[in-house]
Protein backbone atom coordinates (compact mmCIF):
# COMPACT_ATOMS: atom_id res chain seq x y z
CA UNK A 1 0.00 0.00 0.00
CA UNK A 2 1.54 3.44 -0.81
CA UNK A 3 1.62 5.98 1.45
CA UNK A 4 0.28 8.41 -1.66
CA UNK A 5 -3.08 7.01 -1.44
CA UNK A 6 -5.50 9.82 0.20
CA UNK A 7 -7.87 7.40 0.38
CA UNK A 8 -5.41 5.11 2.96
CA UNK A 9 -7.15 4.94 6.27
CA UNK A 10 -4.83 6.78 8.94
CA UNK A 11 -6.38 7.35 12.12
CA UNK A 12 -7.14 4.83 14.98
CA UNK A 13 -11.10 4.41 14.15
CA UNK A 14 -10.64 4.73 10.28
CA UNK A 15 -7.98 1.41 11.26
CA UNK A 16 -10.08 -0.01 12.94
CA UNK A 17 -13.35 -0.19 10.87
CA UNK A 18 -11.52 -1.64 8.15
CA UNK A 19 -10.05 -4.50 10.42
CA UNK A 20 -14.47 -4.87 11.69
CA UNK A 21 -14.97 -4.86 8.01
CA UNK A 22 -12.82 -8.09 7.46
CA UNK A 23 -13.94 -9.71 10.47
CA UNK A 24 -16.54 -11.87 8.67
CA UNK A 25 -18.25 -14.24 11.42
CA UNK A 26 -14.39 -15.27 12.45
CA UNK A 27 -13.81 -16.44 8.55
CA UNK A 28 -10.05 -14.25 8.55
CA UNK A 29 -6.85 -15.28 10.78
CA UNK A 30 -4.63 -12.19 10.95
CA UNK A 31 -1.18 -11.17 10.65
CA UNK A 32 0.91 -8.12 12.27
CA UNK A 33 3.77 -7.12 11.09
CA UNK A 34 6.05 -4.02 12.87
CA UNK A 35 7.05 -3.17 9.15
CA UNK A 36 6.54 -3.80 5.64
CA UNK A 37 8.90 -6.78 4.87
CA UNK A 38 9.56 -7.99 1.23
CA UNK A 39 7.85 -11.12 1.97
CA UNK A 40 5.20 -12.48 4.04
CA UNK A 41 7.03 -15.56 5.28
CA UNK A 42 8.24 -17.51 7.87
CA UNK A 43 11.64 -16.17 9.59
CA UNK A 44 13.63 -19.53 8.23
CA UNK A 45 12.32 -18.51 4.89
CA UNK A 46 13.75 -14.93 5.41
CA UNK A 47 17.41 -16.46 6.65
CA UNK A 48 17.96 -17.87 2.75
CA UNK A 49 16.50 -15.01 1.59
CA UNK A 50 19.03 -12.26 3.05
CA UNK A 51 22.13 -14.67 1.29
CA UNK A 52 23.23 -12.66 -1.14
CA UNK A 53 24.95 -15.95 -2.37
CA UNK A 54 22.11 -18.21 -2.42
CA UNK A 55 18.90 -17.66 -5.13
CA UNK A 56 15.56 -18.49 -3.13
CA UNK A 57 13.76 -19.05 -6.34
CA UNK A 58 15.98 -21.52 -7.43
CA UNK A 59 13.92 -24.97 -8.61
CA UNK A 60 15.72 -26.99 -6.38
CA UNK A 61 15.22 -24.87 -2.97
CA UNK A 62 13.30 -27.04 -0.76
CA UNK A 63 12.92 -25.32 3.22
CA UNK A 64 11.14 -28.12 4.52
CA UNK A 65 14.47 -30.08 3.38
CA UNK A 66 16.05 -27.36 5.94
CA UNK A 67 13.48 -28.23 8.71
CA UNK A 68 13.58 -31.64 8.97
CA UNK A 69 17.46 -31.30 9.53
CA UNK A 70 16.91 -29.15 12.17
CA UNK A 71 14.31 -30.72 13.78
CA UNK A 72 16.41 -34.19 14.10
CA UNK A 73 19.00 -32.00 15.52
CA UNK A 74 16.66 -30.41 18.10
CA UNK A 75 15.34 -33.60 19.35
CA UNK A 76 18.65 -34.18 21.04
CA UNK A 77 17.68 -31.41 23.55
CA UNK A 78 14.36 -32.81 24.70
CA UNK A 79 13.38 -34.60 28.09
CA UNK A 80 10.66 -36.63 26.22
CA UNK A 81 9.33 -37.55 23.23
CA UNK A 82 7.66 -34.60 21.22
CA UNK A 83 5.67 -34.45 17.95
CA UNK A 84 7.22 -32.46 14.92
CA UNK A 85 4.63 -30.12 15.53
CA UNK A 86 4.90 -29.39 19.08
CA UNK A 87 8.41 -28.76 18.62
CA UNK A 88 8.28 -26.73 16.31
CA UNK A 89 5.50 -24.51 17.98
CA UNK A 90 8.16 -23.49 21.06
CA UNK A 91 10.90 -23.03 18.97
CA UNK A 92 8.46 -21.02 17.26
CA UNK A 93 7.60 -18.83 20.11
CA UNK A 94 10.92 -19.11 21.85
CA UNK A 95 12.60 -17.24 19.09
CA UNK A 96 13.71 -20.21 16.82
CA UNK A 97 14.03 -20.60 13.26
CA UNK A 98 11.15 -22.60 11.84
CA UNK A 99 9.08 -22.49 8.50
CA UNK A 100 6.07 -21.38 10.44
CA UNK A 101 4.52 -18.40 10.27
CA UNK A 102 2.29 -16.65 13.11
CA UNK A 103 -1.21 -16.17 12.84
CA UNK A 104 -4.12 -15.47 15.29
CA UNK A 105 -7.44 -15.65 14.80
CA UNK A 106 -7.64 -12.58 17.16
CA UNK A 107 -7.71 -9.32 15.17
CA UNK A 108 -6.80 -7.09 18.12
CA UNK A 109 -3.60 -9.17 18.60
CA UNK A 110 -2.30 -8.81 15.40
CA UNK A 111 -2.96 -5.29 15.75
CA UNK A 112 -0.68 -5.26 18.67
CA UNK A 113 1.98 -6.76 16.35
CA UNK A 114 1.93 -4.31 13.55
CA UNK A 115 2.22 -1.69 16.31
CA UNK A 116 4.36 -2.81 18.77
CA UNK A 117 7.86 -2.40 17.23
CA UNK A 118 9.44 0.03 14.34
CA UNK A 119 8.24 3.30 15.71
CA UNK A 120 9.11 5.60 12.48
CA UNK A 121 8.04 2.70 9.97
CA UNK A 122 4.48 1.61 8.81
CA UNK A 123 3.73 -1.89 9.95
CA UNK A 124 0.80 -4.12 8.37
CA UNK A 125 -1.87 -6.21 9.09
CA UNK A 126 -2.50 -9.62 6.64
CA UNK A 127 -5.84 -10.58 6.88
CA UNK A 128 -6.27 -14.33 5.21
CA UNK A 129 -9.60 -16.53 5.06
CA UNK A 130 -9.19 -19.75 7.20
CA UNK A 131 -10.47 -21.86 3.79
CA UNK A 132 -7.31 -20.41 1.57
CA UNK A 133 -4.86 -21.41 4.29
CA UNK A 134 -6.93 -24.80 5.55
CA UNK A 135 -4.45 -27.09 4.08
CA UNK A 136 -1.42 -25.38 5.53
CA UNK A 137 -2.60 -24.54 8.81
CA UNK A 138 -1.93 -25.98 11.94
CA UNK A 139 -3.60 -25.88 15.61
CA UNK A 140 -1.06 -25.34 18.58
CA UNK A 141 -1.12 -29.47 19.66
CA UNK A 142 -0.74 -27.94 23.22
CA UNK A 143 -2.33 -25.04 25.53
CA UNK A 144 1.33 -23.07 25.61
CA UNK A 145 0.53 -19.52 27.83
CA UNK A 146 1.80 -17.48 25.29
CA UNK A 147 0.17 -19.18 22.61
CA UNK A 148 -3.19 -18.67 24.48
CA UNK A 149 -2.81 -15.19 24.82
CA UNK A 150 -2.08 -14.58 21.21
CA UNK A 151 -4.96 -16.73 19.96
CA UNK A 152 -2.43 -18.45 18.05
CA UNK A 153 -2.46 -20.60 14.97
CA UNK A 154 0.39 -21.35 12.39
CA UNK A 155 1.18 -21.44 9.21
CA UNK A 156 3.59 -23.86 7.34
CA UNK A 157 3.81 -22.90 3.82
CA UNK A 158 5.54 -25.63 1.23
CA UNK A 159 7.90 -22.97 -0.22
CA UNK A 160 8.30 -20.78 3.16
CA UNK A 161 6.08 -17.85 2.16
CA UNK A 162 2.53 -16.48 0.97
CA UNK A 163 1.37 -14.35 -1.27
CA UNK A 164 -1.45 -11.99 -0.35
CA UNK A 165 -3.92 -10.16 -2.18
CA UNK A 166 -2.83 -6.35 -1.69
CA UNK A 167 -6.97 -6.40 -1.21
CA UNK A 168 -5.99 -8.13 2.02
CA UNK A 169 -3.44 -5.71 3.51
CA UNK A 170 -4.21 -2.92 5.75
CA UNK A 171 -1.65 -0.74 6.22
CA UNK A 172 -0.75 0.52 10.07
CA UNK A 173 0.63 4.05 9.71
CA UNK A 174 3.66 5.22 11.93
CA UNK A 175 2.13 8.17 13.52
CA UNK A 176 -0.62 6.13 14.83
CA UNK A 177 0.93 3.54 16.41
CA UNK A 178 2.11 4.65 19.84
CA UNK A 179 -1.89 5.34 20.25
CA UNK A 180 -2.88 2.32 18.80
CA UNK A 181 -0.63 0.50 20.98
CA UNK A 182 -2.73 3.30 24.19
CA UNK A 183 -5.98 2.08 22.61
CA UNK A 184 -5.45 -2.16 22.73
CA UNK A 185 -4.61 -2.07 26.09
CA UNK A 186 -7.25 0.32 27.96
CA UNK A 187 -10.23 -1.49 25.81
CA UNK A 188 -8.75 -4.77 25.19
CA UNK A 189 -6.19 -5.34 28.48
CA UNK A 190 -3.77 -6.59 25.28
CA UNK A 191 -0.32 -4.73 25.83
CA UNK A 192 3.29 -6.66 26.34
CA UNK A 193 2.49 -8.11 29.76
CA UNK A 194 -0.25 -9.80 28.58
CA UNK A 195 1.18 -11.38 25.06
CA UNK A 196 4.48 -12.05 26.31
CA UNK A 197 2.85 -13.77 29.44
CA UNK A 198 6.15 -16.19 30.67
CA UNK A 199 9.15 -15.68 31.61
CA UNK A 200 10.60 -15.87 28.38
CA UNK A 201 8.75 -12.71 27.45
CA UNK A 202 10.05 -11.11 30.71
CA UNK A 203 13.50 -12.20 29.15
CA UNK A 204 12.74 -11.23 26.02
CA UNK A 205 12.23 -7.10 27.49
CA UNK A 206 14.58 -7.58 30.58
CA UNK A 207 16.87 -4.59 28.97
CA UNK A 208 13.63 -2.13 29.72
CA UNK A 209 13.07 -3.44 33.21
CA UNK A 210 16.49 -3.94 34.16
CA UNK A 211 16.84 0.01 33.42
CA UNK A 212 14.27 0.77 36.08
CA UNK A 213 15.35 -1.66 38.43
CA UNK A 214 18.76 0.18 38.29
CA UNK A 215 17.29 3.62 38.00
CA UNK A 216 15.37 3.09 41.09
CA UNK A 217 18.29 1.65 43.13
CA UNK A 218 20.24 4.59 42.50
CA UNK A 219 17.90 6.78 43.22
CA UNK A 220 17.33 5.18 46.52
CA UNK A 221 20.69 5.27 47.65
CA UNK A 222 20.90 8.86 46.43
CA UNK A 223 18.72 9.77 48.28
CA UNK A 224 19.60 7.94 51.69
CA UNK A 225 23.01 9.32 51.13
CA UNK A 226 21.71 12.59 51.05
CA UNK A 227 19.47 12.00 54.03
CA UNK A 228 22.54 11.06 55.73
CA UNK A 229 23.96 13.33 55.15
CA UNK A 230 21.61 15.25 56.86
CA UNK A 231 21.71 13.35 59.78
CA UNK A 232 18.27 11.66 59.36
CA UNK A 233 19.70 7.66 57.94
CA UNK A 234 17.02 6.26 55.49
CA UNK A 235 16.40 2.82 54.37
CA UNK A 236 16.75 1.80 50.94
CA UNK A 237 13.30 0.55 49.73
CA UNK A 238 13.62 -3.13 48.31
CA UNK A 239 12.35 -3.61 44.77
Amino acid sequence: MGKENQNEPSTVDEILWQIEEKADAEEYIYRGESKHFETVSSNLYRVFLEREDFDVTAEQFDIEVVQKGMLEDAKKYLRRTSTDCELLVKMQHYGGKTNLIDFTTNCFVALFFACEQFASEDGRIICQRKEQLSPFTKEPPEPINRVVAQSSVFVRPPEGFINPDNNDIINIPSGIKLSMLEYLQEIHDISVETIYNDIHGFIRYQDIHLETYVDSYIGSTEEQKGDSENGEPKEISTL
